[in-house]
């Protein structure tokens, strides 16, 4: 451990400096007089000359001052409180590894939960009066059926199981349940996606035969093509809506929504591509031809009215 701290240090600098001038001496006559012969010192004496001023010189005077100048030192710890860093370092790794453990015990609870769940769902829905009865074959019904009564008798019977194996095992019983409810999903969204379809058979259908003055200025070919495939994909959805509804629950669908919304939208972008077509520009005004200034001045004069005619004097108006 380092720190810097602060240490005073004197040093001396030379300064020039003036010295004191020094406060003159009492003479040593007036120094010996008595008290009594206070009364002589009143006499006047003579005054004595002028001394001359006296003149100074600059010398070199050492002065110390100090200044702060900061060190580095070294300081090792010694006799201090709690654990040393190896022993924390120790201690905070046992504790990521059981934070580690404990979420996997978690998670491991978690998809156990799950595979208990989706037994006692299924075997509930895929009964011959369940939500998914009507979809599932005999068939299925009887291999699902064996296959949940095996995962539950696993599942109570193993407690040492991992995460993985509780995975594994749903995964197993879920390529049995998953198509049922593949086709149980497909039948409620069914009629949802046919009406949609026809919908945006009807409009695009609407504009191409009746284009008015919105889509007037597109081609009749093209306007054609909207309405070519607009019937196309109509005779394709009624017939395999037709075969759909002659076909058992539990069959494979053969009309999908995820065809539907395909189709769907390949009309709308082939539609909407012919459609967006700007209107042209209307053509300039046209320009009147310029005359020459020669007929132009000889049609001014021809239409300007003639001048009045000036009375002059003397002039007698006519009286009938």
């Amino acid at each position: 451990m380092t720190r810097k701290s602060r240490r005073k240090k004197e040093i001396e600098v030379p300064v020039e400096e003036k010295p004191a001038e020094e406060a003159p001496a009492p003479p040593a006559e007036e120094a010996e007089k008595p008290a009594e012969g206070a009364a002589e010192e009143e006499k006047k004496e003579p005054e004595k000359p002028k001394e001359p001023e006296k003149k100074y010189e600059w010398v070199e005077v050492i002065k110390k001052k100090k200044r702060t100048k900061r060190t580095e030192l070294t300081v090792t710890p010694s006799d201090v409180y709690g654990l040393s860093a190896i022993t924390v370092q120790k201690q905070m790794d046992e504790e990521s590894a059981m934070q580690a453990d404990m979420k996997e015990i978690i998670e491991t609870d978690e998809k156990r939960n799950d595979l208990e769940s989706y037994i006692f769902t299924m075997r509930d829905k895929t009964a011959e009066h369940g939500e998914y009865g009507a979809f599932t074959s005999p068939a299925e019904r009887e291999k699902l059926d064996s296959d949940l009564m095996k995962s539950e008798d696993w599942l109570y019977d193993t407690f040492d199981a991992t995460k993985v194996n509780y995975v594994e095992k749903l995964d197993d019983l879920k390529k049995i349940g998953d198509p049922i409810v593949f086709r149980f999903k497909e039948a409620e969204m069914r009629p949802d996606w046919i009406k949609a379809v026809q919908g945006t058979i009807t409009n695009y259908s609407a504009a191409a035969k009746s284009p008015g003055d919105q889509y007037g200025h597109i081609a009749e070919d093209k306007l054609a093509s909207i309405v070519k495939d607009c019937d196309s994909l109509a005779a394709w959805l009624a017939d395999l809506e037709a075969k759909q509804s002659a076909l058992p629950k539990h069959e494979k669908p053969v009309l999908t929504c995820s065809e539907m919304e395909k189709k769907n939208q390949d009309l709308a972008k082939m539609a909407d591509e012919i459609l967006r077509e700007p209107k042209p520009k209307p053509p300039p005004p046209a320009e009147e031809p310029k005359k020459e200034e020669g007929e132009a001045k000889k049609e001014g004069e021809e239409a300007a009215p003639p001048p009045a005619e000036e009375k002059k004097e003397g002039d007698v108006a006519d009286v009938d």
